[in-house]
């Protein structure tokens, strides 16, 4: 099985027909130097044990979540805190507790003057500056 042409490519992720793909070669699931926590595996099966692995990768949780939602919603924070450019500017950006109306739980966006603010009272502000 480690002949197969694409088992060793490294992880890629792009952008793909409006579809983020993500691509990982199958030999990279078997413990190596890149896992140190797991050791070299070796196997009577590595296709099936791509597909556990794939499985788990997907398992949900009660809350419905899954490792990779986790993943995801992890790096779409993280983009959002490094103050990505592709987000229009007046965009929410997080739930969180509206610092105005002390609502709890509301889509937000922060401001250095007033703190966060959720939709209704960031028009309300504007509203008074104009």
């Amino acid at each position: 099985m480690n002949n197969i042409t694409n088992a060793e490519k490294p992880l890629t992720i792009e952008v793909e027909d409006d579809q983020l793909v993500m691509r990982i070669g199958i030999n990279r699931i078997d413990g190596n130097e890149s896992h140190p926590t797991i050791p070299s595996l070796k196997f009577d099966d590595r296709i099936q044990w791509a597909k556990e692995v794939i499985y788990e990768m997907l398992r949900d949780e009660e809350d419905g979540s899954s490792p990779v939602n986790d993943f995801i919603d992890k790096c779409i924070n993280e983009a959002l805190e490094q103050g990505s450019i592709g987000i229009a500017e007046d965009s929410m950006t997080h739930i969180d507790y509206c610092e105005q109306c002390e609502e709890d739980q509301v889509p937000v966006r922060h401001y250095r003057t007033y703190g966060q603010l959720c939709e209704t009272c960031i028009n309300e502000l504007e509203e008074r500056i104009k």
